[in-house]
């Protein structure tokens, strides 16, 4: 669940564009970072806008983004005041997607109770549903490759404290969701208020302070400055607002630096004492775990890094090292024959414990510990003041020890979602078809399904979700995939029972919302391009009598928006090649230039000649390609709001198929037809044009782009009109001149 605004744009020079942000930023006094993948906005403490480049063939994509839910609607609505101001400075227009349409109708207060309350409500409802099923901590919004803090069963971390969800289910029923959203989010309302300021310096007091001296660290000195700036800053603009006095106090005395006068200031009442660092922290090194306390700074050095406290007195160093292994040459280290203290196991793993006597330094004593997980070894150089501390501390330091053991099937799930991303669907499934049924775990075979939805194969989708359906009895996710299929499948009553179940186990899922309100008006996903019946005689009557009778037809199954079958028309004495013909491409009207609307081109069909041994019923992709591409072109204009027409060429951007180097195609009237084939008239008067799919090797594609298609043609004339996967390249070796500006 998250609240946020994406944004897209377009720029030739990534670096004039990062000027503008500097200006943008110097503007709102908030600071920026740049690097060539993207820029960074910090509005405020958690607060970032991010925009990030994705370079095309002539300028550069920015895409932006930003999430809000963690700070409130005060900052959703001053990122979106940072938007506005980018957007007036720029030439090219913005596209804004707004999860609270805040953006559209500029309604703060619509904003931020409809959105922003409703969501810590919602986040309140589930940490209390949670915690009911399983008393155990857990966290919300937070991010646990930092560190954990130490575990306090029955409670929720987050960035604003550590709560009891029950507790603030009281506070909503008595004092109302406001009084909470003042309290828990950082920026509430519309400008930077005492609240804003003082909920900033609570989220930093209970996330990063370390409680140290300011002369430790700069590290010590930045965050309790920034602490206690905040704090003062509050309390001169509200002297009324509840104010963690205790804790100010002591960051001053840690900073050396006079307090402000805080007697006459309200307590800030808190059930527990603020900073998760304060106790030992829980850090993650690959699968293992190691706690230390929360007051140790991080350190980089030559080949090691580790955590240190710092402290003048009974000081300690803990440096780490960990490294892949073999699980059968995972062993531990003896050399120098070193004196084991302890050897015991932990969860998933097991460690020893070896004192390694005097350090270089004559008060320091070093104890190491080696551990062994699966696929790794770690090692932990425990340095202390003192033999005493030093035996105390790493006996307590094991007792924390513990590791997660790896699915089977781990790696798989980095490479899905990573194909996922990429779009790359087939990869997925043919990834998870290899793994035995007997063997797949739940989540896999769930997201084999999501594969084949997102490929269109709807009924593939659904015998894969029943195999798992008694263990998916409680699965948002599983009933929401069940209702998307069915949608796809024109199924809306059995799409809107599941959808209603999704919405039941996840009431936050917008999508879900959106799917039921679908169903229930009859909204079918297909708001399809049909051509009439008539239309549809006259094009039958036009195939028939200019390239042959079809007793074969590839009809397509599944139409998003137009529904393109393919007749096959056989070869014969007198066309002794296969004619491939679309026939559903032409029900849309192509965005056709207004200069060229006289010459009635907006619709259109394609052809393809196949030479008479080709396997028409072959699905291997050396056969497949070119009903594939049919499909492809057909669906090009509706899909980019662009045409198609003589002279067009559309690339690859790489071979067809292994078996040959043809990697682009070209459309010209049809080739070996009697006149009048090119063009088709219906009985309204309207026409509809034929052109024939000619494929190109990448140099024939840039011979087009810089000679013009009557040029390459001309250099063509030889080529025969069937496809040849092995013909000759009439421009081999031609290559694009280089730009000179």
């Amino acid at each position: 669940m998250s609240i946020g605004f994406r944004l897209t744009t377009k720029c030739k020079n990534v670096s004039s564009f990062q000027k503008l942000l500097d200006v943008v930023a110097a503007r709102h006094e908030v600071s920026v970072s740049h690097t060539e993948d993207y820029s960074e906005l910090s509005v405020c403490r958690l607060g970032n806008i991010f925009f990030n480049y994705e370079p095309t063939e002539d300028e550069t994509v920015i895409i932006g983004d930003c999430q809000t839910n963690l700070l409130g609607a005060g900052f959703h609505k001053a990122a979106i005041d940072i938007v506005d101001e980018v957007m007036e400075l720029r030439d090219f227009p913005f596209e804004v997607e707004d999860d609270t349409e805040y953006y559209e109708h500029r309604d703060f207060e619509r904003m931020r109770s409809e959105h922003f309350y409703h969501w810590l409500n919602a986040i309140v409802e589930l940490c209390q549903e949670r915690m009911s099923k399983d008393g155990s901590m857990y966290a919300i919004c937070w991010d646990c490759h930092k560190y954990m803090p130490r575990e306090v069963e029955g409670t929720v971390v987050s960035p604003f404290g550590r709560i009891r969800p029950e507790h603030f289910v009281e506070r909503i029923k008595t004092e109302g969701i406001e009084a909470l959203a003042n309290e828990f989010l950082m920026w509430n309302n519309k400008e930077r208020d005492a609240l804003f300021y003082r909920n900033t310096a609570l989220s930093a007091l209970w996330e990063d302070c370390y409680f140290m001296p300011s002369a430790r660290s700069d590290e010590d000195e930045e965050i309790n400055s920034f602490i206690i700036k905040n704090l003062e800053t509050a309390a001169g603009m509200d002297a009324s607002l509840p104010f963690p006095k205790e804790d100010y106090l002591q960051l001053c005395r840690l900073a050396e630096k006079e307090p402000i006068d805080v007697s006459a200031l309200p307590d800030y009442v808190c059930e527990f004492s603020i900073g998760y660092r304060k106790g030992w922290v829980t850090y993650t090194l690959g699968n293992l775990k190691f706690s230390l306390p929360g007051n140790y700074l991080y350190f980089e050095e030559d080949d090691f890094r580790g955590y240190y406290d710092g402290e003048n007195e009974d000081w300690h160093i803990v440096r780490l090292l960990a490294c892949s292994v073999p699980d059968d040459e995972v062993s531990y280290m003896e050399e120098d024959a070193p004196v084991l203290v302890k050897e015991k196991n932990f969860k998933n793993g097991k460690c020893r414990l070896y004192n390694l006597g005097r350090g270089k330094d004559s008060d320091e004593y070093v104890f190491q510990c080696q551990a062994i997980t699966e696929h790794q070894f770690s090692l932990f150089t425990i340095s202390c003041k003192g033999k005493n501390e030093a035996t105390v501390f790493s006996a307590e330091f094991i007792e924390h020890l513990e590791a997660t053991k790896m699915s089977n099937h781990d790696e798989l799930f980095k490479k899905i979602e990573q194909w996922n991303e990429e779009d790359e669907e087939q990869k997925i499934i043919d990834a998870i078809l290899e793994i035995p049924e007997g063997e797949r775990e739940t989540e896999l075979t769930g997201l084999l399904a999501r594969a084949y939805n997102n490929l269109g194969s709807f009924q593939e989708a659904l015998n894969c979700l029943s195999t798992i359906e008694e263990e998916c009895k409680e699965d948002a996710l599983w009933f929401y995939r069940v209702g998307y299929a069915h949608y796809y499948l024109n199924q809306l009553d059995k799409a809107q029972e599941a959808f209603e179940r999704s919405l039941e186990l996840d009431p936050d899922d917008e999508d879900a919302k959106e799917y039921i309100e679908n169903c229930k008006n009859g909204v079918s996903p297909y708001r399809m391009e049909l051509y009439e019946e008539e239309e549809k005689d006259a094009l039958n009557a036009h195939l028939e009598k200019f390239f042959g009778h079809s007793d074969h037809v590839f009809h397509e199954i599944v139409s998003p928006d137009i529904h393109v079958d393919i007749y096959i028309i056989e070869p014969t004495a007198e066309r002794n090649y296969y004619t491939l013909v679309t026939l559903g491409m032409g029900a849309h009207w192509m965005n056709v230039p207004y200069e060229l609307a006289e010459y009635k081109l907006e619709r259109a069909e394609l052809l393809i000649y196949l030479p008479a041994d080709w396997d028409i019923q072959g699905d291997d992709e050396k056969y497949y390609w070119p009903l594939r591409w049919l499909k492809i072109l057909a669906r090009l204009p509706l899909e980019q709001d662009t045409w198609l027409g003589w002279g067009h060429t559309v690339p690859n951007g790489g071979p067809f198929a292994e078996n040959t180097l043809l990697s682009g195609v070209l459309l010209i009237n049809p080739e070996d037809v009697e006149d009048g084939a090119a063009v088709c008239q219906l009985p309204n008067g309207e026409e509809v044009n034929f052109y024939q799919v000619i494929p190109l090797y990448e140099e024939e594609m840039n011979f087009k782009i810089a000679k013009g298609a009557e040029a390459l043609l001309g250099k063509m004339g030889g080529v025969n009109a069937v496809v040849d996967i092995n013909r000759a390249n009439v421009c081999a070796g031609f290559k694009l001149p280089k730009r000179r500006r």
